[in-house]
């Protein structure tokens, strides 16, 4: 038991080395969002899918320069047409999970993939029945790429993700399969450590000595 602690110690000491000297970082994302759900098509209300138009954002903590973990927030609104008349949706979900960037030589430009894991929330409106709502596990794995303009800033102009899950309910299950596409503006934040900036100011002592020669 206590030769695999040992061997435990010695295999993360490099990752709390590189997490140590690296400099932390946090970016926060907002931006408009786009995603084709079937959730008209599980609820038995239609057999079509629909399109709803919202927004995404996010914010990461960069632990190195390579991984990071994000902790995530959408939410879309649509209205549809079924056979019981129209339809509105509201569609949220709740992710966090792990970040994985490529900086190129420049640092200017940032490509990403994440794979995100929580639940979903979804509230379907029928114009002629009560509304229905129903909750469950999603996961998201996707891509994007981000250009940084300025120090703080960035410009996502794309971020795909397939989430897959299955929101349950009493009589329905509500299946997500579907694309979402996002795009925004990233602000950044970095952390140095103040503590190892300070410098001594200089010393007159140097200078008292030579006024002493001088007297003399």
């Amino acid at each position: 038991m206590q030769s695999w602690i040992l061997w435990a110690l010695v295999l993360l000491v490099p990752f709390a080395v590189a997490v140590a000297h690296d400099e932390p970082r946090l970016e926060a994302f907002g931006g408009y969002s786009w995603v084709s759900t079937a959730l008209l098509e599980g609820a038995a209300l239609s057999g079509a899918r629909n399109d709803l138009s919202g927004w995404n954002s996010s914010v990461t903590w960069n632990t190195t320069h390579n991984l990071g973990w994000v902790a995530e927030v959408s939410g879309f609104l649509g209205s549809s047409s079924a056979a019981s008349g129209n339809v509105q949706t509201r569609y949220y979900s709740f992710l966090a999970g792990p970040k994985i960037t490529h900086h190129n030589r420049s640092d200017k430009v940032e490509v990403f993939t994440h794979s995100l894991f929580g639940i979903s929330d979804a509230t379907l409106t029928p114009s002629s029945s009560p509304p229905l709502t129903a909750r469950g596990f999603t996961i998201a794995a996707g891509f994007g790429m981000d250009f940084v303009v300025r120090k703080h800033v960035s410009v996502r102009p794309v971020q795909v993700d397939y989430m897959l899950g299955q929101l349950g309910k009493a009589v329905h299950d509500w299946p997500q399969n579907q694309f979402r596409v996002s795009a925004g503006i990233v602000l950044r934040w970095s952390f140095t450590d103040r503590r190892n900036t300070y410098q001594e100011p200089p010393s007159d002592r140097p200078r008292a000595a030579e006024d002493l020669k001088k007297a003399e």
